[in-house]
C-alpha cells in the first residue's frame, strides 16, 4: 500500500492575498461562485467557504509537482487559485484538462476581471462602502500594534522606493481617483471621533508589519492590506465594498507612512 503524503497548505498571508486577487469568487471559468455564507443572526460572522489550490503542488507527489520551484514560489499568491469545492477537488483529479497552463490562464483571466470589477466600482463608491470598511478596521477586535505613522514621501517616490509593480501601482493609481471622498469621509468621522484618522493609519501600519513578517513580497502586501481592510466590512460581498477598502488604503499609502520610507 502506498503512504499517503501529507498535503502542505500555503502561508496564510498568501491564501489571504489570493483570496483578495479572486474578489472571493471561484476562479473556475464559468464558474465565479462567491465563496463566503453571509450571517444571518447578530453576533455571528460571515463563513467562508473557498478553497485554495495549488497550481504546482506543494510537495512532491503532488498534481502537477515542479522541482524546479523552490518553496517559497509553491507557496505563493503567483501559485495558488482560489476555488469552490467541487472545482477544488477537480482540478487536483483530472488531471488531463487540469495541467499548469490551463489553471494559470484561468487565473490571469478571472483576476483580471476582478480588477476590473473593481476598478469600475470606484465611482459608486459612497458614505456608506467606506463607513464599513472604515470603522471595522479602527474598531478590529486584534490589539493594535503600537507604531509610529508618519507623513509620507511623494507616491512616485514611495513606489520606486518599495519596488512595486505594475499592477500594484495600477491598483493605487485607480484607488487614489477617490481620495478626496476618503480624505472627505475621515474629516467628517474625525469631528465627534478626533483620534479616527489617526486610530485608522495605525491599524493598516500594524497589518502593514504582519504582512512584511509573513514573508509578503510588495505588491502582495497592498492586496494583503486591502483584503483585510475588506474583511467583514460589510453584510455582503460587492464591487462597491471592495472598490471603498482599495480607496482607503491607496489613500493612506499616499498621505502616511504605511510602507517603508528608507
Amino acid at each position: 500500500m502506498s503512504k499517503l503524503i501529507p498535503r502542505e497548505s500555503a502561508p496564510p498571508a498568501q491564501e489571504k492575498v489570493v483570496v483578495s486577487r479572486s474578489g472571493n469568487t471561484c476562479a473556475y471559468p464559468g464558474c465565479g461562485l462567491i465563496l463566503t455564507i453571509e450571517s444571518l443572526a447578530d453576533g455571528d460572522r460571515p463563513k467562508a467557504t473557498g478553497k485554495v489550490a495549488h497550481i504546482c503542488a506543494a510537495s512532491p507527489g503532488g498534481p502537477r509537482y515542479d522541482e524546479a520551484m523552490t518553496k517559497q514560489e509553491r507557496g505563493s499568491a503567483n501559485n495558488l487559485l482560489y476555488l469552490c469545492g467541487p472545482h477544488h477537488d477537480a482540478v487536483d483529479a483530472q488531471l488531463e484538462l487540469h495541467t499548469v497552463e490551463f489553471l494559470r490562464e484561468a487565473k490571469r483571466v478571472h483576476e483580471a476581471k476582478v480588477a476590473r470589477g473593481v476598478r469600475a466600482g470606484l465611482g459608486d463608491v459612497t458614505y456608506a462602502e467606506l463607513s464599513m470598511v472604515c470603522t471595522v478596521l479602527v474598531g478590529a477586535r486584534e490589539p493594535l500594534t503600537a507604531v509610529q505613522v508618519d507623513i509620507a514621501l511623494p507616491v512616485q517616490q514611495k513606489i520606486q522606493l518599495n519596488k512595486l509593480g505594475p499592477s500594484a501601482v495600477e491598483l493605487i493609481t485607480a484607488g487614489l481617483s477617490q481620495a478626496d471622498r476618503v480624505a472627505s469621509f475621515i474629516a467628517f468621522q474625525s469631528n465627534w471621533n478626533p483620534g479616527f484618522g489617526k486610530t485608522l493609519a495605525a491599524r493598516c501600519k500594524s497589518d502593514y508589519y504582519l504582512a512584511v513578517a509573513d514573508g509578503l513580497q510588495p505588491d502582495e502586501v497592498f492586496d494583503y492590506l486591502v483584503q483585510r481592510a475588506w474583511d467583514n466590512a460589510g453584510p455582503q460581498d460587492t464591487p462597491q465594498l471592495r472598490a471603498a477598502a482599495l480607496a482607503v488604503v491607496a489613500y493612506l499609502f499616499e498621505i502616511c507612512e504605511v510602507f517603508e520610507r528608507e
